[in-house]
């Protein structure tokens, strides 16, 4: 390898090139001082052969000391190496004017040999130690400015604390905490020992105008957690409007109601949420504060949880439709929410239900808190937890209430919770055990401050300039944090607040109809002992509810007012026994309560347990038939494909129950373009039409009512000429 080919700076010393100018690779003027002083040195030990005055070298002396000090003090080194570089040349110039004026002797030769000796190492010792001392000169001044920084900011807090709240002696950390989402920062004070958050309680809107915050930022207070001292408190600033514009809901993948439910983010950009399975929560907020907005966004967070079931009471029934609708009108999936209460009868009819759940639970599940030695009952697939939300618990009868009163009494330890709404947060629309025994608080815009004092009592109420847009929220939870109020932004789940034909947009017009078809697998079945317990109530909801959800001006049910596979469902499902009679059952003559009975009117899940060996069969041959029409170079035609999933059935069937196997398969037309294709192929003669609507596959055997099997008089070429049947 040649010099040309080693990188610089690991070369050896035989490796580098010789230089007769004697340069070096790093010639800095420090060197070159240190050189001159030795040549200087050198000089002085002939210059007395030379009858030089001595005065010469004396001025000589002064002026080399001279410019090594100048040449110190303009690179900025500290004095110490100063006077170092000084006394070098004064003690070599000195030697040299005595020389010059006594003549040298052998003694004073040796003296200026060790002069310059020392000299030599002095001047380069320096250089050396100048680059150090300079670094480590630059370093302590950028201390001293920080300090002095960090002195006048903690100055400037303990000016503010007691100006504005009369707190002498606060200490604040000169470590700032910056949020990643740039909105703001959080910054750590200690309170003289004898006090503690208490002691800023209400001072929110006054420390955010001395710090000259915007409406939509503000100040919040909190005690950290329960390894922090008492007198720490951490005060969160929001510099930016976060509560501005609208945040589109961020994701549908499933979740667990064993985690904490999102429906926000706070300033520094943490989401919002609380623990649904371990505590009710209580929102209170006037009309336009987006209430009923913010109750969809953590219905959308629940229903993503494999292991809970949603229940509402919702009389103006605006909270479920967005969760039932693309069911109920289009004939996706199957209802997120599991059972939607929308008259007065029938949310006293959910509490009843919930009510015996919560009792059967509890005697039937103990060995089960025993054996896996827990207080409260696990929530997974096969056993559920139950979230009751509640739309104004005023709308509701004093039955109803008490009822849920009871539920949030007794519900906890069996994961039956409550979720309530009001519109003030007194007494007529929040009851005693709701006040007491619901730990989750969200405070919305209210008309009166008194309302979020009265919803947040021990903390006062918050700085009601972070009310700025719909969906602004202040929340906390006494039991699992955050334990001060705290300032939030709601999702959005309405493509309203954003810009049309924006990708958030459209994705909002399409986030519920998207949840039917990514969840509706995911919704779990309430467990066999629950069901029970809730009777007829749970069994016939669905024959109940519809009519109140999707009725006609008339008040009756009607075709084309549901989806056509849920009329056809609906249809199937015996008379329901009427809330109001479940509620009031009737006695016979002897006094004796009547019983009611009947089949029940729930939609249908397909599964394994529920298919006997022959649907399994047929359903693996449907499986098959689908997979085969996808992979076929040339792919099998919508006809035949329809007809071999018409001959898997094994029975006559409506064209609504093949349907959703063409579409897994591939068929992108509507399903009334698909009964279009039915008739097409009972026209001819591949598929058996009956008279009421359904069809089977002449090769299964099977001819629906009414239809007919091909005869000898049919021609294979063609239709026959003969008469049908």
């Amino acid at each position: 390898m040649t010099t040309t080919q080693i990188p610089a700076g690991l070369e050896t010393p035989s490796d580098k090139p010789k230089r007769w100018d004697f340069s070096r690779d790093a010639v800095t003027p420090g060197r070159l001082t240190a050189w001159g002083a030795e040549l200087a040195c050198a000089s002085a030990l002939v210059a007395p052969l030379a009858d030089i005055p001595w005065e010469a070298g004396a001025t000589a002396g002064v002026l080399c000391t001279g410019a090594a000090v100048l040449y110190e003090k303009a690179r900025g080194s500290w004095r110490r190496v100063m006077a170092a570089r000084a006394s070098s040349w004064l003690a070599t110039t000195g030697w040299l004017s005595y020389a010059l004026a006594t003549r040298p002797t052998l003694t004073t030769m040796v003296i200026g040999v060790s002069v310059w000796g020392a000299g030599a190492a002095v001047n380069i010792g320096m250089d050396k130690w100048g680059e150090t001392t300079r670094a480590a000169e630059a370093e302590l001044d950028k201390r001293l400015a920080d300090g002095e920084a960090i002195k006048a900011a903690q100055d400037g807090w303990a000016k503010l604390l007691c100006d504005i709240c009369g707190i002498e002696g606060a200490v604040a950390d000169p470590i700032i905490d910056r949020w990643p989402s740039g909105a703001g920062e959080t910054v750590k004070i200690t309170l003289p020992a004898h006090m503690n958050i208490d002691a800023l309680r209400g001072y929110e809107a006054e420390l955010a105008g001395a710090l000259h915050l915007p409406k939509g930022g503000g100040v919040a207070f909190s005690a950290g957690g329960p390894d922090v001292p008492r007198n720490v408190v951490f005060l969160a600033i929001t510099r930016k409007n976060m509560m501005s514009g609208a945040i589109p809901y961020p994701s549908l993948a499933p979740s667990t109601v064993n985690k904490p439910i999102p429906f926000g983010r706070i300033g520094n950009g943490s989401e919002a949420s609380l623990n649904l399975k371990d505590e009710g929560a209580l929102a209170v907020g006037a009309q336009g504060s987006g209430k009923t907005a913010l109750m969809k966004t953590i219905g959308l967070g629940y229903v993503r949880c494999d292991d809970g079931l949603l229940w509402d009471m919702d009389t103006s029934a605006k909270m479920s439709a967005p969760f039932v609708n693309p069911y109920l009108r289009h004939g996706i999936g199957v209802p997120l929410v599991d059972w939607p209460a929308t008259t007065p009868d029938e949310c006293e009819v959910m509490v009843t239900a919930a009510r015996a759940i919560i009792s059967a639970r509890k005697t039937y599940y103990a060995d089960l808190l025993e054996d896996e030695n827990v207080d409260n009952l696990p929530a997974r697939p096969d056993l559920p937890a139950l979230l009751i939300r509640v739309d104004e618990t005023k709308s509701m009868s004093d039955a109803a209430a008490e009822g849920l009163d009871w539920i949030i009494e007794e519900g906890r330890s069996v994961n039956v919770r409550v979720m309530n709404t009001g519109l003030r947060a007194t007494r007529d629309f929040v009851t005693a055990s709701m006040d007491e025994l619901m730990p989750g608080r969200i405070g919305l815009r209210t008309n009166n401050a008194s309302e979020l004092q009265m919803l947040f009592p021990d903390h006062g109420a918050p700085d009601m300039a972070v009310f700025t847009d719909p969906g602004t929220v202040v929340y906390m939870s006494t039991t699992k944090g955050p334990f001060q109020p705290t300032p939030a932004k709601a999702y959005a789940t309405m493509p309203d607040p954003f810009p049309e034909g924006s990708p958030e947009w459209q994705r909002m017009v399409d986030l519920f109809m998207d949840a039917a078809r990514q969840l509706s697998p995911l919704r779990p079945l309430l467990d066999e002992l629950s069901a029970n317990a809730a009777g007829l109530a749970y069994e016939q909801r669905w024959a109940r509810v519809i009519p109140n959800l999707r009725a006609g001006p008339s008040g009756q049910m009607a075709a084309d007012r549901v989806h056509e596979s849920v009329w056809e469902l609906y249809q199937t499902w015996p008379t329901p026994v009427p809330a109001r009679v479940l509620l009031n059952p009737e006695v016979d003559e002897d006094g004796n309560e009547v019983s009611y009975s009947g089949g029940a009117a729930t939609i249908p899940r397909l599964s394994d347990a529920l298919l006997d060996e022959d649907a399994l069969e047929r359903a693996a041959a449907q499986d098959a038939a689908i997979e085969l029409a996808k992979i076929r170079i040339t792919p099998k035609s919508n006809d035949s494909l329809a007809v071999e999933l018409f001959t898997s059935m094994g029975r006559p069937v409506k064209p609504s129950e093949v349907y959703p196997l063409m579409v897994k398969a591939g068929y992108d037309k509507s399903d009334r373009t698909f009964r279009d294709l039915c008739a097409k192929l009972a026209f001819q003669d591949k598929l058996a039409k009956g008279d009421d609507g359904t069809y089977a596959a002449i090769e299964s055997g099977e001819v629906p009512h009414g239809g007919r099997v091909p005869g000898a008089e049919d021609d294979p070429d063609g239709r026959g000429d003969a008469a049908h049947e």
